[in-house]
Formats: C-alpha cells, structure tokens, sequence
C-alpha cells in the first residue's frame, strides 16, 4: 500500500473521504481553497492536504516616523482590525508614531560537552579560520549585505559555548544561520577532538534585534462621552502599573500588544513562532510588561520594547503570493522597516484594550462582531446576519447559540408564510 506522505494531495483527500473521515462537502472545501496553489503548499508541509485561511483586513490611520501605512492584518478574532485603526487615527491626531530599531544580527549557538582550558586563547587563534568557513558555508550572503560579525565562547558548568553574531541582511535568516552554525561546528569538531559535540543551532533570542515605538497621544484624543481625556489617561496609567506588578495581569496585557503584532507578522508571511519566542525571551521578573504608559504635560506617552527577529524576502515571505500582495501594501518595507510597522500596530493595540478597558469595557466593542459570528455558527445565511444580529442585539443576555438558531427558524418560518 503506499504510504500516507507519497500520495498526492488530491490522493490524500480522496482516501480521507473513502475512510468516513471527510465528508464530500468537506473534501471539497479542501480542494477547492485556492487562495495558496497545491504546487506551493505541498512544498511546505508534508501530507499537506489543503490550506487554512484566515481573514485578513486592513488596519488604516497609520502614520509611523512621518509615513502613512495600510496595514495587512491577519486574524481571526473580532475588533482587533478596528481597535487598532481606532487608537492609530488617536495617535495620528497627536503627531504620529516615532521608532527607533537596532538590527545586528541573529545569534547562532554551537555547544561541546566538556571542559575547554583557555578558552578566549583557542578562540583568538581560530578567529581568522572560523571567518572563512562561514564565509565558504554562505558565501552570497556577503553579496545581500550580511555575513559573520562577532565570535564569542564561553564555559557554562560542563557546556563550551561558542556563539555567532550572523548579519542576515533583508532574511529573517533561519536556514542561512543553521548552515552557517552547522559548518563552523564541523570545523570545530575537528579541532576539538577531546571535547564531545553536541549542536549547533541558531537561537530564538533575539536581542540584536530591537525595536522601540513610541506613541504621545494628547488628552483630548482620549476623553469619552462622560469622561475627559485627564482621567482617562490618568486611569491608562495605573492600568499600566498593575501590568507590571501583577503577572495574571501582565500576560492579558501582553497578549493584546501581540494581537496587533501576530497579526502582521503572519499577513507577512513571517515565523509567529519565532517572535513568539523571542518576545518571551525578552521578559523578566523585572520587566513582565512589554509596554508602559505615562503622563505628560499634554497628554499620555506610551513606549513599546520588542525582540523582533523579522524578514522581508526569503523563505515563505517569498513564496506566499499573498505575503508578497501584503507586502507591496506596506510599500515593500525592509526587514527594519516591517518592525518599525509592527512594534507600531503594537502600541496601537495595547492603547485600544486599555482605553476600552478602563472606560466601557472590553465587551462593548466586540459585541456586534461576536453577535454576527454568532449568526454565522448558528447556520444564518448572508441575508439573514444583520436581521439575526438586530434581535440578538435587543436580549444580549440571552445572545447564545441555541437563541440564535430559534430565530433563524423564527426568520425562515415567516419568510415562507410570506411568499405562500
């Protein structure tokens, strides 16, 4: 029998549906999702057997270092497209978004078990050498502007640790770090025989790979129908502390910074598990909050500090046709660019929650999203959301599935009473 990852896609869905395990409306929906051709996705994944799209929007109001942006958004939860136009057109009114970034490089690690006398002394006369191995594992990487920066080495308890400082250029550089890393550790292995090897790895700790955003928004773009922007800003900033001395409070507060962050990362075609990682690498019990909030004369002033390790060719970012669309969107940013864009959908974000979260509450902006999502669960066609989401709307504490579909029945029934 052939096995399961030599099948053709279309073989793969054909045997899912023969197995009782898609139905045949279900292996259609698979099929016939072209947004991401065959050709492509069966490259990436293995036993791929369709795509998974998700909806992608446009985030606008944003003006960033003196440029005005659309910003591709890539997300499935409701309100956070229009909370973060919201607080961007807030910003914009007060100046803009400023950033500053610092991108030197990504850190490959290349580990031995044992114990290294002199270390700093075996590194000093292996320096030349280890430069030209690198250079010989990638040498178009110097061409795109990059290459080997800094060697370092150092003896953690029974680990030997050297570590390479690898400039990628525009690429978020995963594959050339791991080859370059790769052919310094077989060098190395040679050197080294009375050590044991143990890998060479780049590493998800990105702090070489900065960026700063920074948000002064005037009082007068935070006052509310009943309360004026001084207590409004004045309420953000104590929200803001307990984000930093409360860690069930700080985690919620990160994650609506990385809403608006994962959002454009992955309409770019980026690696969210990388910034992910590289996010949480930058956190402490000193500094559990990715963001901070203070009073000015004037207003409010808002900083945002992220390890972005970002790319803007390379890998997926060049073969997804539609990261290619998103990017021509953003203007064709460079890697330094897309992070000034993203750390600044960050900001934004994290003052849409707090602004919200300390006037009406989280709900009341989400409430008509959920509601139509809530139509759409329940089996409304497109006709009948807006009808749907009105009742709903009247009795929002009776607003669940099974209300829902009664009035779509409700709906129906009298739909066909009319034409009879």
């Amino acid at each position: 029998m052939t096995k399961f990852y030599e099948l053709s896609t279309e073989q793969r869905l054909q045997q899912l549906e023969e197995q009782g395990i898609l139905t045949a409306s279900e292996k259609a929906l698979f099929r016939d999702n072209t947004a991401l051709p065959t050709t492509i996705a069966s490259r990436l994944v293995e036993n791929q057997i369709g795509t998974f799209p998700l909806p992608l929007g446009l985030a606008n109001h944003f003006l960033i270092d003196g440029h005005q942006y659309l910003v591709p958004m890539a997300i499935e939860e409701p309100s956070v497209i229009a909370a973060a136009s919201n607080a961007a057109q807030r910003v914009a009114r007060s100046g803009g978004f400023t950033t500053q970034v610092q991108r030197q490089g990504i850190r490959a690690q290349i580990v031995f078990v044992g114990q290294l006398g002199q270390p700093q002394k075996f590194l000093k006369a292996q320096q030349r050498a280890l430069k030209q191995v690198a250079l010989q594992a990638h040498p178009s990487l110097i061409a795109h502007g990059g290459g080997l920066r800094q060697i370092t080495v150092q003896q953690q308890e029974e680990f030997v640790e050297f570590q390479l400082l690898i400039d990628p250029g525009e690429a978020m550089g995963a594959n050339v770090v791991n080859t370059i890393a790769e052919a310094v550790g077989h060098y190395l292995q040679i050197q080294l025989p009375q050590l044991e090897y143990l890998m060479a790895i780049l590493s998800n700790h990105a702090p070489e790979q900065k960026v700063q955003a920074v948000a002064e928004v005037q009082f007068e773009q935070l006052q509310t129908s009943n309360l004026s922007g001084e207590v409004v800003a004045r309420k953000i900033v104590q929200a803001s502390k307990l984000a930093h001395i409360s860690l069930a409070r700080a985690a919620t507060h990160n994650k609506g910074i990385m809403n608006g962050v994962q959002a454009v990362v992955l309409a770019t075609g980026n690696d969210t598990r990388n910034v992910a990682a590289s996010v949480y690498a930058g956190l402490n019990d000193q500094h559990r909050s990715l963001s901070s909030w203070h009073l000015t004369p004037k207003g409010l002033r808002g900083v945002l500090n992220l390890n972005l390790p970002l790319g803007s060719v390379g890998g997926a970012i060049s073969t997804l046709p539609l990261a290619q669309i998103n990017l021509k969107i953003l203007q064709h940013p460079s890697a330094a660019q897309l992070m000034r864009i993203i750390a600044s959908v960050g900001l934004a974000s994290n003052l849409a929650a707090l602004r919200a979260l300390v006037t009406q509450g989280i709900q009341a902006g989400h409430m008509n999203l959920q509601l139509q999502s809530l139509a759409l669960m329940a089996g409304a066609r497109t006709s009948e959301i807006d009808l749907i989401v009105k009742q709903l709307r009247q009795q929002p504490q009776q607003a669940n599935l099974a209300q829902a579909k009664a009035l779509i029945t409700k709906l129906r029934q009298q739909s066909q009473g009319g034409i009879e």
